[in-house]
């Protein structure tokens, strides 16, 4: 089968969704396509949309403690549902997902800001602890100052999994950072990134190109790839892509400076690294990326199969799983 082939991809698209669960599918369906309102329902005002998504729910009488997993700068926590099922279940996961992705509520203008919400959220529902927590990419350097956050309040992290991400940029870079981010209002390269985060997790390729974007106005890059992702099935005729689009625009851009402004500070307990073996980190980072200038512990550096994005997809999900588990149960495989 040429993995190349747009029906090759889609048919691997749909094997991956026919693993989930009935009630994950579900899910699945409500965040990436939008739900309807039933026919002749009133559209209510909806109550304000918690951050924490029970993706896998505790098994009564289950022993094992719930695992809170931070979403990368998308804000979306989507990706974590294969990660959530080969991790078992009778694994409790959270997935904590950015506000103002699905409704008109303000994006978190720090990281340390979002980190506080998160704490509070995830303690309603573990109000001590020892706490288990995570997070992908931006999610790691997130769930890092959650971290730090609860050991300021005299609660145990026991596992910090940061997934593929170091300690956010070097202080001579965050003002070359910003004045990049300040004379670029060009919203390409923003969504080429997104169209390769959509090829790498779920296995569908928009086919857009820089070259097809550059000639068009701002409003019509935007229609141009809503439309690319109505053909690839990522969201449906009957959804409003366009409006949801520009939030999720909204929120990449702020959790994007979120993370360049972001200063970590020291956090008492272990880092446990997953590295993605082709991430292609400047190798000047060392090994564990720099986390072991913000613990006095050594950090505990795992590599798994996969790139930045694929280490989440299949079959790489599955190795990335099974490491996480054995972490949890204070072991490694």
């Amino acid at each position: 089968m040429n993995d190349n082939d747009p029906a090759s991809r889609r048919a691997r698209l749909l094997e991956r969704r026919g693993q989930l669960t009935e009630e994950q599918q579900r899910r699945l369906e409500e965040r990436l396509r939008g739900a309807a309102p039933a026919a002749g329902s009133a559209a209510a005002a909806p109550p304000p949309a918690s951050c924490l998504v029970e993706i896998t729910p505790a098994v009564p009488g289950g022993r094992r403690p719930p695992f809170f997993c931070v979403h990368p700068a998308g804000g979306d926590v989507l990706c974590f549902f294969s990660l959530a099922r080969h991790m078992g279940a009778d694994q409790p996961f959270y997935g904590l997902q950015t506000r103002g992705l699905e409704d008109e509520g303000e994006p978190f203008a720090t990281l340390a800001e979002m980190a506080a919400h998160y704490v509070a959220e995830l303690r309603r529902v573990q109000p001590t602890g020892p706490y288990h927590l995570g997070g992908w990419s931006f999610g790691g350097l997130a769930a890092f100052e959650m971290a730090c956050q609860l050991a300021d309040q005299g609660q145990e992290v026991a596992f910090l999994a940061v997934l593929d991400t170091g300690p956010g940029l070097p202080p001579d870079e965050i003002e070359a950072a910003a004045a990049a981010e300040t004379s670029q209002e060009d919203d390409t390269p923003w969504l080429l990134t997104i169209a390769e985060y959509v090829r790498g997790l779920r296995g569908a390729d928009l086919g857009v190109t820089a070259g097809d974007l550059a000639p068009l106005g701002p409003e019509e890059k935007l229609r141009f790839f809503v439309e690319r992702l109505r053909a690839a099935g990522v969201v449906h005729a009957g959804a409003d892509g366009l409006a949801q689009l520009r939030r999720l625009l909204r929120v990449y851009k702020t959790n994007v400076r979120g993370y360049r402004t972001y200063r970590p500070r020291p956090f008492p307990g272990t880092v446990t690294l997953f590295r993605a073996e082709a991430a292609g980190f400047d190798p000047s980072l060392g090994t564990d990326l720099g986390w072991s200038g913000h613990t006095p512990l050594p950090v505990a550096v795992h590599e798994v199969p996969g790139d930045h994005i694929t280490l989440l997809a299949e079959p790489n999900v599955a190795v990335l799983a099974g490491r996480l588990r054995a972490g949890l149960n204070g072991r490694y495989l």
